[in-house]
């Protein structure tokens, strides 16, 4: 499994040239870890994302937002926070309809809260 981040998914991320990066194609059916926000959509409550930033709304927001769909995701409690979360699944790039119906070309599959301390981190040794 690799840790990505938006920027390894979109390019020109914050401004109104924002678009698909070629390396999420490249992606797509590997195993991921990403960090970002979980966002329900206005428009849906059921259709969750994890944002790149926080506070922002896909939906709403003045410029493009750089966010992934979670089909078939449910946050537990306290998930929806201005904390970050870090989830794992596998990437899917190209368009689909979620199991909730909606339309989308981005997506972390069966994603779930990854767990676990990296190697080292209270032992302080490093790799």
């Amino acid at each position: 499994m690799q840790s990505i981040s938006f920027r390894d998914l979109f390019d020109h991320i914050g401004t109104g040239r924002m678009t698909f990066s070629k390396r999420a194609e490249s992606l797509s059916g590997q195993e991921v870890e990403l960090r970002g926000y979980l966002v329900a959509m206005h428009s849906d409550e059921r259709q969750i994302t994890l944002a790149g930033e926080a506070g922002v709304c896909p939906d709403c927001a003045d410029k493009p937002v750089a966010y992934v769909h979670l089909p078939g995701f449910s946050p537990g409690a306290g998930l929806f926070s201005p904390q970050a979360v870090r989830l794992k699944g596998r990437l899917s790039y190209g368009f689909a309809v979620a199991p909730e119906g909606y339309a989308t070309f981005l997506r972390l599959e069966n994603a779930s809260v990854a767990t676990g301390l990296k190697p080292g981190l209270l032992s302080g040794k490093r790799n």
